[in-house]
């Protein structure tokens, strides 16, 4: 089996850079997500996204 190589993927691009500010406790919830599931803070943000785009298109 090949092994991926790390860093952008050509097929989905990410072009944009996105800052956000939050309260304690919504932190703390990534912080979680991110320890349970063992992803990045950023793939946790993406994941919620879809989720509720995914909630929205379903009404």
């Amino acid at each position: 089996m090949e092994r991926k190589k790390p860093g952008p993927h050509p097929e989905k691009p990410l072009e944009h850079d996105l800052k956000v500010r939050v309260n304690n406790e919504s932190f703390s919830k990534i912080e979680y997500c991110m320890k349970k599931l063992n992803i990045t803070r950023s793939e946790v943000l993406r994941r919620g996204v879809d989720s509720l785009y995914d909630e929205l298109q379903k009404k």
